[in-house]
């Protein structure tokens, strides 16, 4: 089990705070991009991690976009480690990974509070590394993690045992130290944590 914390934030002082306090651990930290079209929200432009390159991070981009497609040269441009798409707005999801992959990046598919596990493509589910399961509805932070999670977490475990996939679950929304150990028993192998990482030190 892995802790990855993330941030969700328009502002530049917000950004750096929190990137100084990961400055130098050399571990992965997921970045949350909306556009305003999957979401009534909006995030820091995505070129301003280009001042951060010295600080031994590596980013994961989580993308809450209209179209996901279009943002992979972006991703590449501030030399993302993986690049993880919502599937509801993505149109065709093995293109997304070979997309992803033709930059040198590694993909992920996330999937939404109210979308069903029955829209990731199989194909996809075999190609991708990672399947991020949103616990709460996608696009603010500081929301409470919906119980019907758990149920989705237990499924898409079973995929993968059905399938014999090696892709990781992630799961992202209101994750806490008092329900973290019931989603590890569900099946997730990565914890994206938040306001309730970005409160400890």
């Amino acid at each position: 089990m892995e802790i990855i914390p993330t941030i969700l934030t328009n502002s530049q002082e917000e950004l750096e705070e929190k990137i100084n306090r990961l400055s130098g651990k050399n571990r992965l930290v997921q970045i949350d991009v909306i556009d305003g079209r999957f979401a009534v929200n909006r995030t820091f432009p995505l070129e301003w991690l280009n001042n951060y390159q010295d600080k031994n991070l590596f980013w994961e981009i989580h993308l809450m976009v209209k179209n996901p497609f279009s943002w992979v040269e972006k991703c590449n441009f501030v030399m993302a480690e993986r690049v993880v798409g919502q599937i509801e707005f993505m149109g065709n999801q093995v293109d997304f990974i070979d997309r992803v992959e033709s930059e040198g990046m590694r993909a992920g598919l996330a999937v939404d509070l109210p979308t069903s596990l029955d829209n990731l493509d199989q194909e996809a589910i075999l190609r991708t590394e990672l399947i991020l399961i949103m616990s709460v509805k996608a696009g603010f932070s500081g929301q409470k993690f919906d119980l019907k999670s758990f149920k989705k977490i237990e499924e898409i475990a079973q995929i993968r045992e059905e399938l014999k996939a090696n892709f990781k679950i992630g799961v992202d929304g209101g994750i806490n130290k008092e329900n973290s150990e019931e989603v590890i028993i569900a099946g997730a192998d990565f914890l994206y944590m938040g306001q309730s990482f970005w409160k400890k030190d």
